[in-house]
């Protein structure tokens, strides 16, 4: 495997072009090694780059390790690669600029073993003839700010750019409000965000009447803002904890009234199933003996020699019903390489939902692996204070993870890792 060497710091002289990259044209790269240190002695160095992104393994507001999976991951067909000739010092290549693109991104390797990525790959805007950066070019430059660890007041300015000179591109105006709720951390100043934000529409729908791409952009815009009240919320209450927490402490559970004793008995119990969470890797799982919605008698040992992943789910959550899609197309991808899923049910528990309920339900969400519509007994076992929660069980019948590594798309890399 590459050892890859990012570098961060802006190395002004490390290359430079002959021309700036125009649309249509071509561009003409340097390279000076020297500068960096990192390919000075290679034989050979090869220009590595894309145009407008690298792969879409990765989406979204991710932090620069999971966007820069997508350069070392790129989608089939989006990298193009070139050997550079030696003249001197330097390295040369030419590129042609098709008509489409918006941002080009590069880097150069000797092909063996290092890398030279500053910022996370080289980024140049594609301009038109008249030397002005094209529809996108800064749009689609945050994600490599992001990379470079550039603030969200720089990536904020970059945006703005971009609305200035194409004033209809709305998916930039969404990035644009979306960045300037990431940066609050107090939820009075959220408020104030979503304010600007109505006036910022109701200007908008006045200039760009009935226009579809602007109201779906709106409709993103309040995801966004009630993902951003969940996330100052949550702080909220992780404070607010600690001061219950410290209060609770001051008084013996014998003297605790009915209501305040409820509410440390659920406290401890969640304080448990956490510590059993973070302990049970590495260890035997607890077993269990269950009948499956379809009448079947089965114990967990009964699966030793496969990979299972114990799900413990209802059909009442809401997160638990968002995993569904994930837990189908793991289960396609790897049932026939020895792996299996067990997926316990609290619906009995929290809803006095019945097996015909349980088996409707997963039969519409084609689930077809075994269910359990548990009393209590496997929940208590595992100690589970919330779903879902999810645990990965080897072939020997040891927890080897847990759920922080088992939802959404970290599950498919998982079994990726452990079960190919």
């Amino acid at each position: 495997m590459k050892k890859i060497i990012f570098i961060m710091l802006f190395l002004v002289c490390s290359l430079y072009g002959q021309t700036k990259p125009v649309a249509g044209e071509t561009y003409n790269i340097k390279f000076d090694p020297s500068l960096t240190a990192i390919l000075e002695k290679s034989d050979s160095v090869t220009l590595v780059y894309a145009f407008d992104y690298w792969g879409r393994e990765v989406s979204g507001p991710n932090n620069a390790g999971d966007l820069f999976r997508n350069v070392q991951n790129p989608d089939s067909g989006r990298a193009f690669s070139q050997k550079m000739t030696k003249d001197g010092n330097l390295w040369k290549a030419s590129i042609k600029i098709p008509q489409s693109a918006s941002l080009l991104s590069y880097y150069f390797t000797d092909g063996i073993r290092h890398d030279d990525n500053r910022r996370k790959t080289y980024v140049s805007y594609i301009y038109d003839t008249k030397m002005k950066p094209v529809r996108n070019a800064r749009f689609s430059n945050v994600d490599f700010m992001v990379m470079a660890g550039k603030s969200l007041d720089d990536q904020i300015r970059e945006l703005e750019a971009e609305i200035k000179d194409f004033p209809d591109n709305f998916i930039a105006r969404f990035a644009y409000l979306t960045k300037r709720m990431a940066r609050v951390n107090d939820i009075n100043s959220l408020f104030k965000e979503r304010k600007y934000f109505e006036n910022y529409f109701t200007g908008l729908k006045t200039k760009y009447k009935n226009n579809y791409d602007l109201l779906n952009i709106e409709v993103r815009t309040y995801d966004q803002y009630m993902y951003n009240l969940g996330r100052l919320y949550n702080k909220e209450y992780v404070n607010i904890g600690g001061i219950y927490k410290g209060l609770l402490a001051n008084i013996p559970p014998e003297k605790m009234v009915p209501q305040v004793k409820r509410s440390y008995d659920a406290m401890k119990r969640n304080e448990e199933g956490q510590k059993f969470t973070e302990s049970i890797v590495g260890k035997d799982a607890p077993e269990f003996e269950f009948e499956t919605i379809k009448g079947e008698k089965k114990k967990l040992s009964d699966f030793k020699g496969k990979y299972v992943l114990l799900d413990f789910w209802g059909t009442w959550c809401g997160p638990c019903v968002g995993e569904i899609p994930n837990l189908v197309k793991a289960y396609k991808q790897f049932k026939d390489k020895g792996f299996e899923i067990i997926s316990v049910s609290s619906d009995f528990i929290n809803g006095k939902k019945d097996k015909d309920y349980l088996k409707k339900f997963t039969d519409e969400k084609d689930m077809s692996w075994n269910h359990v519509l548990d009393g209590g007994m496997i929940h208590r076992a595992y100690k589970i204070n919330h779903w879902p929660t999810l645990y990965l069980v080897d072939k020997e019948g040891k927890v080897i993870r847990n759920e922080t590594v088992l939802r959404g798309t970290t599950l498919e890399t998982t079994l990726k890792e452990v079960v190919e």
